[in-house]
C-alpha cells in the first residue's frame, strides 16, 4: 500500500503539498566533522550540574550528626584501632630493616637557548639531551622580532646541539663552540655544571 492510499481523505492539493514537503524532511542529514565530539564535550561538562544524582554514591555529600559523647567515642575507637594496628605490625617485624640511603639526583640546570632568525617561520632545538628529535623541543618567538628561545633542563656535563629552521635548515649556534663531525656536519657544544 502506497502513502497516497494510506491518506485517502486528503484532497489532491493536500497530496501535492505533502509530496513536496515530505521527501526533504525524510532526507538524511549530514553533519560537519567534529560535531559529535563537540556535543559530547558540552554534555560531559554540563552533566554534573544538571544531574547531581549522576555522581557515584561515594562522592555524593552526606551529613553525619553525632552528639559530643558519640563523637568522642568514635574518635577513641579509631585511635584504639590505629594503636592496635601499630602494635601488631611491630610484632610481625621484630627487627625492621635499616632505612636505605638514596643518593640525591644530580643537579639539573636550566639552560636558555636563543637563536636570531628573523626570516624563520619555525625553529626546533635538537641535541643529545632530546635524542635529536625534531619535535621534542620547539622554540618560541620572543617579543624581540626574529629572536627565538626555549629553556631546557640539562644534567651537568657536555651536550651537543643544533637548531632546525623551518623544518629543513640545520644551523649551529654561532655563540658557542662549534664541532664538525667526519661528514662536515656542524653542531654546537654547551658545557653545564661545575664539572664542565
Amino acid at each position: 500500500m502506497s502513502e497516497r492510499e494510506e491518506r485517502p481523505s486528503l484532497s489532491a492539493e493536500d497530496h501535492a503539498l505533502l509530496d513536496r514537503v515530505v521527501p526533504p524532511l525524510r532526507a538524511p542529514e549530514t553533519l560537519e566533522p567534529g560535531f559529535e565530539g563537540r556535543v559530547m564535550a558540552i554534555a560531559r561538562a554540563e552533566a554534573p550540574a544538571r544531574y547531581p544524582q549522576a555522581a557515584p554514591w561515594w562522592r555524593r555529600p552526606r551529613t553525619l550528626r553525632l552528639s559530643p559523647v558519640a563523637g568522642l567515642a568514635l574518635a577513641a575507637g579509631f585511635a584504639g584501632l590505629v594503636a592496635a594496628g601499630t602494635l601488631a605490625a611491630g610484632r610481625l617485624i621484630p627487627n625492621p630493616p635499616a632505612p636505605v640511603q638514596v643518593a640525591a639526583p644530580d643537579t639539573v640546570h636550566l639552560v636558555r637557548f636563543v637563536l636570531s632568525a628573523p626570516e624563520a617561520r619555525s625553529v626546533q632545538l635538537v641535541g643529545d639531551f632530546n635524542a635529536w628529535s625534531r619535535d621534542a623541543t620547539p622554540l618560541a618567538v620572543t617579543a624581540v622580532e626574529g629572536v627565538w628561545t626555549v629553556t631546557v633542563p640539562l644534567a651537568p656535563g657536555r651536550h651537543e646541539y643544533a637548531f632546525i629552521v623551518d623544518g629543513a635548515r640545520w644551523v649551529a649556534d654561532s655563540t658557542t663552540r662549534i664541532r664538525s663531525d667526519e661528514f662536515g656536519t656542524e653542531t654546537s657544544v654547551v658545557s653545564v655544571g661545575s664539572g664542565a
